[in-house]
């Protein structure tokens, strides 16, 4: 019943950010034939739904639990089942990884007030290293002019979402993390991340 109901609210999505955001995407080509993880800058509360809409499969999405206490979040979350609330959030990111799907996440860890690139965490990275599935960055524009943090009501704007060339991370088995590696992987992250959201 979830999956249809996710569908069925990202058809509702995909008429609004059509008619009223003019959403475009780029780089459909990019996503790996196998499941993934896709990460991205995060400006705005509009960025969630608009990743449903432009990703051509179903999509879990690791969540603040801040963002379970803002109504139409949680409903839209919970009514999908596709919300992962941070707390734990990696064990069961991992067994989605597994089990085929496709996870995203912020790795700023919270939406950008000034709606510029933060420094990311190694989440997404250390997923990568346990599970041997590729990362996707991504970026997106103009949810920070239709919806910044703080905003009440969004306005009209073009909102575009640039998808990138995947990175392979290769599984690791050891059970000490390599924290450099980690940490290296993540810095190249948002280099790319940054360079999608220069070229505009």
């Amino acid at each position: 019943m979830a999956y249809l109901i996710y569908w069925l609210i990202k058809l509702f999505c995909m008429l609004i950010f059509k008619t009223f955001f003019n959403l475009q995407v780029e780089g459909l080509q990019n996503l790996p034939p196998t499941n993934f993880i896709i990460i991205s800058n995060h400006v705005s509360f509009l960025d969630v739904p608009a990743y449903m809409v432009a990703l051509p499969k179903r999509t879990y999405v690791v969540a603040a639990r801040f963002l379970y206490d803002i109504f139409w979040i949680r409903w839209l979350l919970s009514l999908t089942k596709s919300g992962i609330p941070t707390g734990g959030a990696s064990d069961k990111a991992l067994q989605l990884l597994e089990k085929n799907e496709i996870v995203g996440l912020f790795p700023e860890g919270g939406i950008s007030a000034d709606g510029k690139l933060k420094e990311f965490r190694t989440g997404a990275s250390l997923l990568a290293y346990k599970s041997g599935r590729p990362i996707v960055p991504a970026a997106i524009l103009g949810t920070y002019k239709a919806l910044p943090l703080g905003a009440r009501f969004p306005r009209r704007a073009s909102i575009k979402i640039k998808i990138g060339k995947p990175v392979y991370v290769p599984k690791q088995f050891e059970e000490k993390v390599d924290d450099v590696y980690l940490q290296t992987v993540t810095l190249k992250l948002r280099s790319i991340v940054q360079e999608l959201i220069d070229a505009g």
